[in-house]
């Protein structure tokens, strides 16, 4: 047997109390000694076949010889091992002791420096250790939900934030756009009316500066200044010159044919006493 490992007292005193309890009450002649899977370990038989005795010594060594065989066969199997040790007197089976070894637990088979291996797990430890397991796992998973959750209502309420800005934005642009729109549609306005200022001014002082000399001359009661045309002529071109050329496109089917003669002939008139009255100043 291997020098570290020792064999269970516990085992061997519950196996001596036990057999001293049978060898008193009953005549055992055969000890039998299985595993609990039905597999035989060993068998033990009284001297020449006759019952065990029941002396203090023979106690001894008959526990000491069943609790090493069973001990060895958990060497060789190793962890905790289920026995069933039987007595028997002739085929009758007397009573039996189920006894459980824990061969790792004794330290055979095991060098100097390696680990001690602890008790078995149980139906109770391993019971603890999955509710541990599944309550490490739940909190783990509630964390990591609520982890993920705030995450994203951050950044819903940065999206929100972003879009918020840039509508604000937006509709700045839009509002700048329009005003620079109006804005241009002021100067516009601005300039064509200085422009319609500007054309008014200067037919103003055309005009003056053709009625200036007939004006003169009349309050004069002589020719002072020479005239460039007549008053009616003046008017009639001013007329003429007011009208812009779709009006006077207009006029060949707004007039009748001899209203347009009738025109023509003014304008004719006008313009031969206008020529005429140059022609005597010279």
């Amino acid at each position: 047997m291997n020098d570290f490992a020792t064999r269970d007292s516990a085992s061997y005193n519950r196996v001596r109390g036990w057999l001293s309890r049978v060898l008193e009450d009953d005549p055992v002649d055969r000890f039998a000694i299985r595993h609990d899977t039905g597999a035989e370990v060993a068998s033990i038989k009284g001297k020449d076949g006759q019952p065990f005795e029941r002396a203090e010594d023979r106690i001894d060594e008959l526990a000491g010889a069943v609790s090493d065989r069973i001990f060895e066969d958990a060497i060789g199997l190793g962890g905790v091992q289920r026995y069933i040790i039987t007595a028997y007197a002739a085929d009758k089976t007397i009573t039996r002791l189920p006894i459980r070894e824990n061969a790792d637990a004794s330290g055979a088979g095991r060098l100097p420096g390696d680990p001690v291996d602890s008790e078995p797990p149980t139906e109770k430890g391993l019971l603890t250790q999955t509710m541990r397991h599944l309550e490490i796992s739940e909190r783990t998973h509630a964390t990591v939900v609520a982890n993920i959750f705030a995450m994203q209502s951050k950044m819903l309420r940065e999206k929100d934030e972003r879009i918020s800005h840039l509508e604000l934005r937006h509709w700045e642009t839009v509002i700048a756009a329009e005003q620079l729109v109006s804005d241009h549609h002021r100067r516009a306005l601005e300039t064509k009316a200085a422009e319609q200022k500007a054309e008014a001014m200067h037919e103003i002082l055309g005009t003056f500066l053709q009625l200036a000399p007939t004006a003169v001359n009349k309050l004069a009661g002589k020719a002072i200044l020479p005239e460039k045309t007549s008053p009616a002529l003046l008017s009639l071109r001013a007329l003429v010159g007011t009208l812009k050329a779709d009006q006077l496109e207009a006029f060949k089917f707004v007039l009748t044919p001899p209203q347009l003669e009738t025109l023509t002939e003014i304008v004719s008139s006008e313009v031969a006493d206008d020529e005429h009255q140059r022609t005597a100043k010279r």
